[in-house]
């Protein structure tokens, strides 16, 4: 894919030796940090100094050369604001970039140390100033451009107050419901052209808030909206911020267009200067159905970029109608789950697991089971993502651990006594009292801890793993059993062994698939049984549907299995007899 040219704007606020105080604009990100000096930005620092020596009462533009590539040649203004000055480095490739760096200029008017406590005080003079400067070398540019002159008359009646009550204070971007009502405008007037609506989301861009505080997310949200707005795209997209951390872009629907914004989104994540994997996705609504409300156009894109959200291998996708009936379906799970739960429509069954050289019974792990009275048996890959999604899946799970307590109890009471597993989600680690509660069930129905194995995936370790291990610590002083639950199929299962205070491995079904007529993989598998043999981890294989797959966990040695050879989940009654 070709390259293209990106604007270079920097303003910052800085002391009169050059050292920056405060960062108010970069693109592209991080020109130069607080902290260090502005002569690191050009190729002359000499002739920088030459600047800092004059009075710079009544400021000029001056042209100088940067560090960057191409060795573009940019407009530097320096301005004195009491012990501070007031830098501003810009460059253009484009005529469309001129109005993305009036737009990041005026809203450098609302940083206080600028503005001072008036509104429209010195400061904004000054910064009006620059902005004529800006006007006139751009004019130079393209003096025919009519899509500059609109831009500019725009930008002349962004001054009024409706205009100013329009635009988001912090990006600059216009409101949700301005841009509901533009966009409807835009599609009504023009019916005979094709357009798409993009949504674009951080992942758990609340975890930037909690822990490099707000103004870094306050960053960040304008840092990617400058991103966005700097697209190569002709006409001009219509944008907002409509959900604290989402994004929505009215396009004209080009062939190559997600291409070049996954690739441009794709430079803006690796640049970023924050100490944390930022994660964006980025959902397509093809706009076919102009009846339709343009805010419900704007759900469908979301929803396609919700669809991918936790997949690393993935930054785009489009909407289609199995999104629309997953919604619908997830519309009517929430809806009956409490009352479900009540009437106690969710069943647990048990799953038997095996010694592999004898069939002997060994234990069991408790399964949920939802049999609706309207909507019949929903599959729990329906209803478990979306019960960890809205936390009632601790409700859920409460309902599991106390069924098979009790059932252990009766089982005790009949001397038919093995263990069994039950499913720790990943959002029930984020309940402190965690251990207290399985604790107190245990007393409750006079089970000694061990007799309750607990099952934590491990994608779970690869999400939250400092949460997660405190959790499995003290849960193991409490005594219970930890298992392992689809191992091999996260990303850092070494770690895991080595990291993580567990008890049982279970080896994830999929990885015993492709392991049969694989070579390669079933070396892998033999590594993982001889380790986890070395450290003293009993394994268990899940997904074993045939002899030939216990034929060959056998010869590798591990001495556990689960699955439909040993048979299926059943309800209580059934297992007990089996």
């Amino acid at each position: 894919m070709g390259r293209w040219y990106i604007m270079i704007g920097y303003i910052a606020l800085c002391k009169k030796n050059g050292t920056v105080n405060r960062v108010i604009r970069s693109v592209p990100v991080g020109l130069i940090n607080e902290g260090k000096n502005i002569r690191e930005l050009f190729t002359d620092p000499f002739e920088l100094d030459h600047i800092l020596t004059q009075d710079l009462a009544c400021p000029s533009s001056l042209r100088l050369r940067m560090k960057l590539e191409g060795d573009p040649l940019v407009y530097v203004t320096l301005k004195a604001y009491g012990d501070q000055l007031l830098l501003l480095v810009f460059g253009l490739d484009e005529p469309y970039q001129f109005s993305q760096l009036i737009e990041m200029t005026l809203s450098a008017l609302e940083v206080p140390e600028v503005m001072g406590q008036d509104p429209y005080g010195a400061g904004y003079y000054e910064i009006q100033k620059l902005n004529s400067q800006l006007i006139n070398y751009q004019q130079t540019m393209a003096k025919t451009n009519v899509r500059l002159q609109t831009l500019l008359k725009e930008m002349q009646t962004a001054r009024s107050a409706i205009e100013i009550l329009e635009r988001d204070p912090l990006t600059g971007l216009f409101t949700e419901k301005v841009f509901y009502d533009r966009a409807a405008n835009v599609l009504e007037k023009s019916a005979d052209e094709a357009f798409d609506i993009a949504a674009v989301d951080i992942e758990q861009f609340k975890i930037v808030n909690d822990t490099f505080g707000a103004v870094a997310g306050d960053r960040l949200l304008m840092d990617l909206a400058m991103c966005l707005m700097n697209l190569p795209v002709d006409p001009p997209p219509l944008y907002t911020r409509a959900r604290a951390d989402t994004f929505f872009i009215l396009l004209h629907r080009q062939k190559t267009l997600y291409d070049i914004l996954d690739e441009h989104v794709s430079l803006f994540l690796e640049r970023y200067p924050l100490p944390m994997r930022l994660q964006i996705r980025i959902g397509i609504y093809h706009i076919e159905d102009r009846a339709l409300e343009v805010a419900r156009m704007c759900d469908r894109a979301l929803l396609a970029a919700d669809s991918i959200k936790g997949s690393y291998g993935r930054r785009i996708a489009q909407y289609n109608h199995t999104m629309h009936e997953k919604l619908m379906l997830e519309q009517k799970i929430v809806n009956t789950m409490v009352e479900s739960l009540q009437r106690e429509d969710f069943q647990v069954y048990l799953q038997p697991k095996a010694e592999i050289n004898t069939g002997r019974l060994i234990g069991a792990e408790a399964l949920v089971r939802w049999k609706h009275p309207e909507f019949g048996m929903i599959s729990p890959g329906d209803f478990i993502p979306v019960f960890e999604k809205n936390g009632f899946i601790y409700s859920l799970d409460l309902f599991v651990w106390r069924t098979a307590c009790r059932m252990l109890r009766d089982w005790k009471k009949a001397n038919r006594s093995i263990p069994i597993s039950v499913n720790v989600s990943r959002t029930d680690l984020y309940h402190k009292d965690l251990p207290e509660t399985l604790s107190g069930m245990c007393r409750d129905y006079d089970l000694a801890p061990d007799e309750l194995h607990l099952e934590i995936t491990e994608s779970s370790y690869v999400r939250d793993s400092v949460q997660l291990l405190t959790v499995i610590r003290r849960l193991r002083q409490a005594g219970f059993i930890i298992e392992m639950d689809d191992f091999g199929s996260g990303y850092s299962s070494l770690n895991t062994l080595s990291d993580l205070p567990i008890d049982i491995i279970k080896l994830d079904m999929i990885f015993l698939r492709q392991s049969e007529n694989n070579l390669r993989r079933q070396k892998v598998m033999q590594l993982i049984i001889d380790l986890a043999r070395e450290l003293d981890l009993p394994v268990i294989a899940e997904g074993v549907e045939t002899e030939e797959q216990a034929i060959l966990l056998k010869a590798m040695g591990c001495p556990y299995a689960q699955g439909y050879l040993y048979g299926r989940p059943m309800p209580e009654t059934e297992f007990f007899k089996f």
